[in-house]
């Protein structure tokens, strides 16, 4: 495909360092449109800063026929859903350091959301950027999760801007607007009771308010930016950030993925066998070996 950049098998560099990182980032960011390269060098400068091994952005505004690339030397694999027009489009990035390997991809042709299956430092994921439309987002965000059903495999990460909140009281800076959003927000909560999937952030910080979107307009400020997990997932999710709004109208937001998502790089103990050519250490082996078979007697076995 002429949008997608990828290695044609199971890449791990010889020189990364996944196996012995002790944590999974992954970041999401509507970055409101990619095509003026001031926006997409303001990008590189922060993905260089923010060092996230999965990148999911919406709103890039890549056209289906011409697609401006990513430069990014560090993410060489690249997954983009675009549309026929400069609006919408999601797009996946894969840092260079992670083991990865491509299982299943699809790709919204309206650019709206891409679900990608994969294997990542020998674990699977089912990886989902969203990008949701400004209305009948409920009704959008459960045709997704339909389709997320059907192929998923593996550990679940959701993220993107569903243009929506999940408690209005919490999530949205003006009170004029909550009771204009409370039915949105009871079925975006339904969705995520249907499908078992809970809100990383707000379990994380259950008292704060916090927002990743500004509204000019209305001059208020919301959070609609999400990563929604599944519950296996929750004893591993050690950190959800918001990060300060810089040049989009949306801030970044990431997750942190704790060390049970990863391979461990310490090969199994075995003995020395130049330890057995040296007698002193010889005759303590022998002597802790004697000393253990002595206190742990066990009669019914021989």
């Amino acid at each position: 495909m002429p949008h997608e950049y990828e290695a044609p098998w199971p890449r791990q560099s010889p020189f990364h360092d996944a196996l012995n990182r002790k944590s999974m980032k992954v970041l999401t960011f509507n970055v409101k449109g990619l095509n003026m390269p001031v926006k997409r060098h303001s990008l590189y400068r922060d993905l260089r800063a923010h060092d996230a091994d999965i990148v999911c952005l919406q709103e890039t505004h890549f056209r289906r026929l011409d697609h401006p690339k990513l430069y990014t030397p560090q993410y060489l694999t690249q997954y983009h859903s675009t549309f026929k027009t400069k609006a919408r489009g999601v797009t996946l990035l894969i840092h260079n350091r992670v083991a990865f390997q491509m299982h299943r991809i699809l790709k919204d042709p309206k650019g709206r959301y891409i679900i990608l299956v994969c294997t990542i430092n020998s674990r699977i994921y089912t990886l989902v950027s969203i990008y949701a439309p400004n209305a009948a987002q409920s009704q959008f965000l459960s045709q997704v999760l339909q389709k997320v059903t059907d192929i998923q495999s593996g550990t679940l990460v959701i993220c993107g801007d569903l243009n929506m909140g999940l408690d209005p009281l919490k999530d949205r800076s003006s009170t004029v607007t909550c009771r204009q959003h409370g039915t949105s927000s009871q079925r975006f909560r339904q969705l995520l009771n249907r499908y078992n999937l809970y809100d990383a952030w707000r379990l994380l910080h259950p008292t704060e308010r916090d927002y990743t979107f500004r509204s000019r307009v209305h001059n208020s400020y919301s959070r609609i930016d999400y990563f929604l997990i599944a519950g296996s997932a929750l004893p591993y999710t050690i950190d959800c950030t918001i990060l300060p709004l810089t040049w989009s109208d949306h801030s970044p937001v990431i997750l942190t993925l704790g060390d049970a998502y990863q391979t461990s790089a310490r090969p199994p103990w075995r003995l020395r066998d130049d330890l057995l050519l040296h007698e002193p250490a010889r005759i303590a082996i022998q002597a802790a070996l004697d000393n253990y078979f002595k206190e742990n007697v066990t009669p019914d076995v021989n």
